[in-house]
């Protein structure tokens, strides 16, 4: 039985999106998907997430975050909860924080920031507490 609750995944890693997909389904929540933050756009505007889990590196190492902001300034979307999942901390630490600097001097437009890979547990309580307006 679904809790009616919508979660949208936007990532490029389908293997991913599949794990992600089978542990919100197995505790009763509408999963959509898309693997690009376009698609991802399309999605949200034929119908609104309850909630968003983005990647922000797809086609570009800040489409994620492109698409966060996006959503930011729209007031029809701005309210939708996002958890940002990334492996952008390992890639920072890798090509350091200079190159990343356009987005680390930006408040950042999410509600939560996990890191790759995801804890199931985290992540279900992550999602459960946003849901319930804990964060």
């Amino acid at each position: 039985m679904s809790t009616g609750r919508d979660i949208l995944i936007i990532e490029d890693d389908r293997d991913v999106v599949n794990s992600l997909r089978i542990i919100l389904e197995s505790n009763d929540f509408t999963v959509r998907y898309a693997y690009n933050g376009k698609e991802g756009y399309a999605k949200i505007k034929e119908k609104t997430p309850d909630l968003i889990i983005l990647d922000v590196m797809m086609s570009t190492d800040t489409e994620g975050f492109d698409l966060a902001y996006k959503l930011r300034d729209d007031p029809q979307y701005r309210n939708i909860p996002i958890i940002l999942e990334t492996g952008f901390t390992q890639k920072m630490a890798e090509e350091g924080p200079e190159r990343f600097q356009h987005i680390l001097g930006e408040s950042w437009p999410v509600s939560y920031f996990m890191e790759k890979p995801v804890d199931p547990e985290k992540l279900l309580s992550t999602v459960q507490s946003i849901l319930k307006g804990g964060r």
